[in-house]
């Protein structure tokens, strides 16, 4: 079935199919791993602002605090004015309770605002660091990024080429050869060749005659697995 330039042209294809498939998994490998990339950036940006969400909220708690400190300053100087005009011992007394209420309420609240102050102060550090290896990581990400896709451009042009030799080669195969890989091509997603390796067929694992290894060897024989039917041109080592 074979003329006498089918091998020469069979080998050569086998060449050009096993770059096509390199090629088409690093073209498919590119945008994943972009994708990946920005999948990263997007979940590093979500963190960030959860822990800006978390400072704004401290923040929005040091004013509500500051501004208690401020009425509850302010109602006791009310209640210091209103001493000065009471007639009664009770008055006073009650008064004085009030006073003593309102003391401690401020004192509380100044103790919960130091609290938070000193919690502004670490996440402002922590919210500024993140910030600035934000920044940073999306540098890194969009220069990766624009890297991976002058590479993908770069593999597209060469796959064109890759297409055009096995375009140009196919004719030169005879009639029959090429109708039998156009089949197995298909039968075996894009796989018409098995290597032989210790004496079996790298396609179905099954024993190929020691005679036609020998042949194999030598080089120039062409040859079809008898159990999946692929090209086998070549022989490789364990």
């Amino acid at each position: 079935m074979d003329g006498p330039n089918d091998y020469d042209a069979l080998a050569a294809l086998e060449e050009l199919d096993g770059r096509k498939k390199e090629l088409e998994a690093l073209a498919a490998s590119l945008p994943a791993e972009v994708e990946e990339r920005e999948k990263d950036l997007a979940a590093r940006r979500e963190e960030f602002e959860k822990l800006r969400s978390k400072f704004e909220n401290a923040q929005r708690e040091r004013r509500r605090l500051e501004a208690a400190v401020d009425d509850k300053t302010q109602l006791l100087g009310k209640y210091r004015t209103q001493l000065d005009s009471v007639k009664t011992n009770k008055e006073y007394q009650s008064l004085q309770h009030e006073i003593s209420v309102t003391r401690e309420n401020i004192s509380r609240t100044e103790d919960k605002l130091l609290e938070i102050l000193e919690e502004i102060e670490r996440a402002q550090g922590r919210v500024d660091e993140e910030n600035r290896a934000l920044d940073q990581l999306a540098a890194d990400v969009a220069s990766a990024n624009e890297g991976a896709k002058a590479r993908l451009r770069d593999v597209e042009v060469q796959l064109l080429e890759v297409e055009e030799k096995r375009k140009r080669l196919l004719p030169s195969l005879s009639q029959a050869v090429r109708a039998e890989y156009k089949r197995l091509f298909e039968r075996y997603d894009g796989n018409a060749f098995a290597a032989a390796a210790g004496g079996v067929c790298r396609g179905c694992f099954v024993n190929v005659p020691a005679q036609v290894v020998a042949e194999l060897r030598a080089g120039g024989k062409l040859y079809r697995c008898e159990s999946c039917g692929r090209f086998i041109i070549n022989v490789v080592d364990d």
